[in-house]
């Protein structure tokens, strides 16, 4: 009797009873990734661990990652590279030990890199100071060789220094203004006389009346063209003598 009844059975019930049958089953593809979107060059997880076996058990795994590039393991890491947005296209396709397949996809977006800013760096400084020889006790007479009564200054800054209208001044309150237009270039030095002569890119004059720097001490401030003291040299001959001959 349960015979005849099966007989007497449409195809799609057929069809019905058979889709139960375990044995007839194929893989079902499956698969995480981890993360879905990002900043370029983005690595992104993909792990097919959650498939599922049918009768037979799952022997290939292969992927297409939508870049061109591909699989073969359960579990990878793929990094994408962009420069534009773009979602990429991931299929995943499995195949079992009887050669039945099936696939899965999904989708990876992707961003641009943000372009990466240089971290700030120092800003070229304009330094100027006092150097040896400071030559404040001319050779014989001062007032007759006020040539050799000298400061130098020293470039030792970063960029070439613009110093119109820097001044140095002594501790009497004698001061020398640097010619509009000079400019001292890094590394450079220039002479700065009391007497007259005709100004060099090395060599200054101040043209002073007599001595400007004291002999036995005194302090020269070198400041900017606004006013800001950019050096002191100050200088004591008792001072200077002492470590000469505690060293000598």
């Amino acid at each position: 009797m349960a015979i005849r009844l099966l007989a007497m059975l449409p195809l799609t019930a057929w069809l019905t009873l058979l889709a139960g049958c375990w044995w007839l089953a194929g893989p079902t593809a499956r698969f995480t990734m981890s993360p879905v979107e990002g900043t370029s060059p983005l690595v992104v997880v993909f792990d097919a661990s959650s498939s599922l076996a049918g009768a037979e058990d799952i022997v290939d795994y292969f992927w297409s990652f939508g870049d061109g590039a591909t699989g073969v393991s359960r579990k990878m890491d793929h990094t994408y590279v962009t420069d534009i947005v773009h979602t990429f296209a991931v299929t995943l396709t499995i195949t079992d030990f009887a050669g039945k397949q099936s696939s899965a996809q999904g989708s990876v977006k992707v961003h641009p890199s943000v372009p990466q800013t240089e971290p700030p760096g120092d800003e070229p400084v304009v330094r100027v100071e006092f150097v040896w020889p400071f030559n404040f006790d001319a050779t014989g007479e001062d007032a007759a060789h006020l040539n050799d009564e000298y400061f130098t200054v020293q470039n030792t800054g970063d960029v070439v220094a613009d110093m119109s209208g820097w001044t140095v001044t002594s501790e009497g309150g004698a001061q020398y203004r640097f010619p509009d237009g000079f400019v001292l270039a890094v590394g450079a030095y220039v002479m700065v006389h009391s007497g007259a002569g005709t100004d060099t890119y090395a060599d200054l004059y101040w043209d002073a009346s007599g001595p400007v720097w004291n002999n036995n001490s005194d302090i020269a401030f070198l400041s900017d063209a606004e006013g800001t003291i950019m050096d002191i040299y100050p200088y004591n001959t008792c001072i200077l003598e002492e470590t000469f001959l505690r060293f000598a």
